[in-house]
């Protein structure tokens, strides 16, 4: 139970570094939580998924393999954003797998 409250705190954490400046340039409500729910669920499934040895490294792979099916319907409804959605995911997805590999050991 321990374990679980600290990967959800650490997707919680993702997810409002996310989507916080989302909420500031008012985007679409339905974008905002499906971003929110993205980190939520990216903060319980990294630590469980371990492809390389590198905490950081693995953690941007998990992250970018669950968004990119999410990245055609970016590109379909703003092209230019998914630059942006690679670099969030790759810096949080990173952090993500170093906090959980610090917190979780």
């Amino acid at each position: 139970m321990h374990k679980l409250l600290i990967t959800l705190a650490i997707g919680l954490t993702a997810a409002i570094i996310d989507v916080a400046p989302m909420l500031w340039q008012k985007m679409d409500r339905l974008f905002i939580a499906s971003a929110f729910f993205v980190w939520l669920v990216l903060g319980l499934f990294i630590p469980k998924i371990n492809f390389i040895a590198n905490a950081f490294l693995n953690g941007v792979i998990v992250a970018l393999l669950f968004v990119l099916p999410l990245s055609f319907l970016i590109y379909k409804f703003d092209s230019k954003g998914l630059p942006m959605v690679i670099i969030t995911t790759i810096i949080l997805g990173g952090a993500v797998g170093y906090f959980s590999k610090l917190l979780l050991g």
